[in-house]
């Protein structure tokens, strides 16, 4: 009964977080998209932090859950028009849509295999898709994201 309420909380949170973010990609896409990626990278850390600490591996599942809403919201934060202002978004962005789309699939992919891995309870299995999630994070950045 316990674990129901936990597991209703954490979908009631994520889906709080998925409407603000809706909300601020309106008003400010860049503003936006920073926040996905900071949220991004903060999974990332908590993740990086149980692999460190060998387990457990259950506190990756609902880490990689988040990552990949993340990652299926993140396309959308980048209307046109939106390349001007404060952002490290490189204009090849804009004129190869088609590669970013692929790169951002990429990483729902690797995502995927992450929680895949996390529900197997395997340690290294989990390692070993998270180092391919960060790969496909940085070849998105190598293309689209001045350094």
């Amino acid at each position: 009964m316990q674990k129901g309420l936990i597991v209703g909380a954490i979908g009631l949170a994520l889906s709080g977080a998925l409407i603000g973010s809706v909300a601020l990609a309106q008003n400010d896409p860049i503003a936006a998209r920073k926040d996905n990626r900071k949220q991004a990278g903060a999974q990332m850390k908590a993740i990086k932090g149980i692999i460190d600490a060998k387990g457990p591996a259950s506190g990756v599942v609902p880490a990689a859950a988040k990552l990949k809403e993340l990652s299926e919201a993140f396309p959308a934060f980048f209307p046109a028009g939106s390349d001007k202002g404060e952002t490290k978004a490189l204009p090849v962005l804009w004129t190869d849509k088609p590669g970013f789309t692929a790169a951002n699939k990429a990483e729902g992919t690797a995502i995927d295999a992450l929680a895949v891995a996390a529900g197997s309870g395997d340690m290294t299995k989990i390692g070993e898709a998270f180092g391919n999630a960060a790969k496909a994070c940085g070849a998105c950045h190598e293309k689209f994201r001045a350094k």
